[in-house]
């Protein structure tokens, strides 16, 4: 890899370096201006821009906007690799917060400041653009901390893309801290409220009876509602008491109701039931025997 040093002005120098050619023929280079006192110092400056070209440090062509990247990023990344209601959950809080704050920034002038600022206007106000007639008025409450958290999750997962994709030489995100967020007191049911559950719902009959087999399963094979929705008869083994969860039903307004596979492997999984659901089942089942959805 060679490179040349221009005279621009005073103290001004532009140093270029030549990374071979493309596949037209065209020579590959870099070029930078920069200010020194003399052509020695510039020979030292143009021996440093060599090294970060060879080892990646300088991003090739013009590095796109963040509205630019993310709409690259929803064509090739979004749209094809994450699950529907998580790619929708990320544009909501893209279209509603990041990109009217971003939107303008080449990838490269991303500072750590600029994405510390973005935190903390989403902590005094959940708004990035204004309403119009509103007057500058709050509509809602300020994000919590595990909101603004999911922000930069989201922010640094892109970024971390775009030098995945070499739009960009490093993550500003990373020199951010994140927003602490205390985790959430999950509440549950003990056993004697448990026990209270299931004698109320021996109280359910007729058509009410499908209500009672959907919590009874829910209690116990410990089914996310995507998984339990998504059940179908050809997954319950009646005769050795087994039901397979190998599927999540899921609902979006501009989708409506679709099947997908779980989030991850661990999450297909067989499980046990006692036998006086299965009875529940058996009884539930004859009167559903045209239908394959529980």
């Amino acid at each position: 890899m060679t490179g040349s040093i221009e005279k621009r002005g005073k103290d001004s120098y532009r140093l270029v370096v030549f990374k071979g050619y493309d596949l037209d023929g065209k020579s590959i280079r870099h070029q930078k201006t920069i200010h020194c006192k003399n052509k020695s110092e510039a020979r030292t400056e143009l021996a440093k821009y060599i090294a970060e070209v060879e080892n990646g440090f300088v991003v090739e062509g013009n590095v796109p906007t963040f509205k630019e990247f993310f709409e690259i990023w929803k064509r090739d990344y979004g749209s094809k690799e994450l699950a529907p209601s998580t790619y929708n959950r990320y544009l909501g809080m893209l279209e509603s917060r990041i990109l009217p704050y971003f939107a303008h920034f080449k990838l490269n002038k991303i500072r750590p400041i600029d994405i510390m600022q973005f935190y903390n206007l989403l902590e005094d106000d959940t708004q990035i653009v204004r309403k119009k007639n509103n007057n500058g008025k709050k509509t809602r409450k300020p994000l919590s901390k595990k909101t603004i958290l999911e922000h930069h999750r989201l922010l640094h997962a892109m970024l971390t893309k775009a030098v995945y994709w070499q739009m960009i030489v490093n993550n500003p995100a990373e020199r951010v801290q994140p927003p602490k967020a205390p985790k959430p007191k999950r509440d549950c049911y003990d056993e004697v409220q448990t026990r209270i559950l299931i004698d109320n719902l021996e109280k359910l009959t007729g058509n009410d009876i499908k209500y009672k087999v959907a919590v009874l399963l829910d209690i116990f094979i410990g089914a996310r509602l995507g998984e339990l929705a998504g059940l179908e008869w050809s997954d319950i083994d009646l005769k050795n008491g087994i039901i397979s969860i190998n599927k999540s039903s899921q609902y979006l307004s501009d989708k409506g109701i679709f099947t997908k596979s779980p989030k991850t492997e661990s999450s297909i999984r067989e499980v046990a039931i006692p036998e006086f659901v299965i009875s529940l089942l058996e009884e539930l089942s004859y009167g559903m025997k045209n239908k394959n959805r529980l």
